[in-house]
């Protein structure tokens, strides 16, 4: 058996982390795993690049990716600013499951590796296949967090993430995720319970079947550290509260810094408050992409940039005594489970899949969503009540050991891939018996008497002339028969590459012909057409 992953980075992202943990978890149980990226950035052998079927596909790229540029990067409103993609482009990996006989395929966040057209052809194979949502983009029109809307459920209609409310694309690509999806047998793996309901709720997967596993990671790198030292080893302070924040990109709206630094404005009125930070006791560290309001704060920061390495991270971790985690729409974030895995207590909203590992006042405390000054409160709470977060800490160590171990999240999608491949083995033995009946009927029937007394009777030469004839005419069949399949192969290759979702191209050229006027449009095409020339 081989397990083959699919994603489009290795290790670069949130996503793709979560994913190559799962890949180094199966090999750390002795499962064959392999991981397929497009981009790949570690050394690691076990992880293959692919670049082919992106050359041949230059000229269609730039064509797609100005139709993008036009229609989406352009054209976003003020609500959110997360990643929003379209599936149009896509790499052919199909032969490449083939020649890795794999027996499984796992698909993981593949916006900008898989199209839909691709997608058709690895479900095509007739393998069982598991998909892990890493965020909402498989049911969706093209966005990968929804910001609070729930047309997906339905018809991605006037999306509110699209300035121009007559773009009707998202609900063609949703229709073709809806055409491509709703009918193939595979599974749904969500790592929190939040994801799986937005899922189940949508259009496209209403009718799938879907689990929920949550994420693994190294809890030997991650792990509960003497406090003072972590902090002395950081060079900040060793006494006092030190509050964590940490984001890829702080300016990601999703994150929610906006209602961290409103958070603390209001900390900064608790007479307490003013007096810890007057007295050193209470500062913050932060790391990612730093946010300049940060500089507005009256409050003691350290920053240390972007960490890549874990133990970098998990040193962070350790020497921090609280993590805010503000994040407005969120699956299971990578630093939660982290910090947890350190012993640190986590504060954040009650959304997404934080509520999965943030028990209130058990494992950290929960704040309603986008309310700042019920945030401040419970990091007011926890900042004065030591014995608290000593009492957290120790759960939140407790809990990731017992639902997060790499060799644990391993286990649990292997005993998923024995029920698929026992199950596809059963349809196999199935069938095998259907075909084995119906040639025992076959055979049955040319032994009956009267076959037998005629072919007695029947003159040689007669016979071998008729099968000489039917030989002939079964050559011909064949060769009539081979040369329409590679007719089919050569249509079905031309239709593959200048389908990419009928419905969402022509609403997208119907978008591009709007913005750039019909004159424009035409001179641009024809430029196009003759360059290919």
């Amino acid at each position: 058996m081989t397990f083959v992953h699919l994603n489009t980075h290795d290790i670069r992202g949130g996503a793709a982390r979560a994913a190559y943990r799962l890949h180094r978890g199966l090999l750390a149980i002795a499962q064959p795993s392999l991981l397929v990226c497009r981009e790949k950035f570690s050394h690691d052998h076990t992880v293959l690049q692919v670049k082919a079927g992106m050359a041949d596909q230059a000229d269609r790229a730039e064509t797609l990716m100005f139709l993008h540029q036009q229609s989406i990067d352009n054209n976003r409103t003020g609500l959110s600013n997360t990643l929003f993609s379209l599936p149009l482009l896509g790499v052919d990996v199909s032969q490449l499951m083939l020649d890795l006989d794999a027996t499984i395929i796992h698909l993981h966040w593949v916006a900008q590796f898989q199209s839909e057209a691709t997608l058709r052809r690895l479900l095509a194979l007739n393998k069982p296949v598991v998909w892990t949502l890493h965020d909402m983009w498989a049911f969706t029109g093209g966005c990968h967090y929804s910001a609070g809307c729930d047309r997906y459920q339905q018809r991605c209609t006037a999306c509110p993430q699209l300035a121009d409310p007559t773009e009707e694309w998202p609900a063609a690509v949703q229709a073709d995720r809806v055409n491509s999806l709703s009918q193939q047998n595979f599974v749904i793996v969500t790592p929190s319970q939040w994801l799986a309901a937005c899922a189940r709720q949508s259009r496209v997967l209403q009718r799938a079947r879907i689990e929920v596993i949550p994420y693994g990671l190294e809890t030997d790198v991650f792990v509960p550290m003497d406090k003072p030292q972590a902090k002395h080893r950081l060079g900040i302070p060793s006494e006092g509260v030190t509050l964590l924040f940490g984001a890829t990109s702080a300016k990601e709206k999703r994150k929610g810094f906006h209602y961290l630094w409103e958070a603390i404005q209001i900390c900064q009125t608790d007479a307490r408050f003013q007096a810890f930070v007057q007295q050193g006791k209470v500062m913050l560290l932060t790391f990612g992409t730093p946010n300049d309001a940060l500089r507005s704060l009256n409050l003691p920061i350290h920053h240390v940039g972007p960490l890549e390495d874990d133990a970098a991270l998990a040193q962070c971790y350790a020497a921090a005594d609280l993590l805010v985690l503000p994040s407005l729409q969120d699956n299971l974030p990578n630093t939660m489970l982290e910090a947890m895995s350190c012993g640190t207590p986590v504060i954040g909203f009650a959304t997404g899949g934080i509520p999965d590992f943030v028990k209130d006042g058990y494992t950290g405390r929960l704040a309603a969503v986008k309310d700042a000054r019920h945030l401040a409160t419970t990091m007011l709470d926890c900042l004065f009540d030591p014995d608290l977060r000593q009492r957290m800490s120790r759960h939140c160590r407790e809990m990731i050991l017992q639902e997060c171990r790499l060799t644990t999240q391993a286990q649990r999608y292997l005993a998923l891939y024995h029920e698929l491949y026992d199950q596809q083995a059963e349809v196999g033995r199935s069938q095998m018996t259907t075909a084995q009946s119906s040639l025992s009927k076959i055979v049955g029937a040319l032994e009956l008497p009267q076959v037998t007394e005629l072919a007695a009777h029947a003159d040689h030469t007669l016979m071998q002339a008729e099968r000489r004839l039917l030989a002939a005419q079964l050559h011909a069949l064949r060769a009539t028969l081979r040369e329409a399949q590679q007719q089919k192969a050569a249509l079905d290759t031309q239709v593959s590459q200048l389908s990419t979702g009928r419905g969402a191209l022509r609403t997208l050229l119907k978008v591009i012909l709007r913005r750039m006027g019909m004159l424009d449009a035409a001179r641009w095409l024809k430029t196009k057409a003759l360059r290919k020339q």
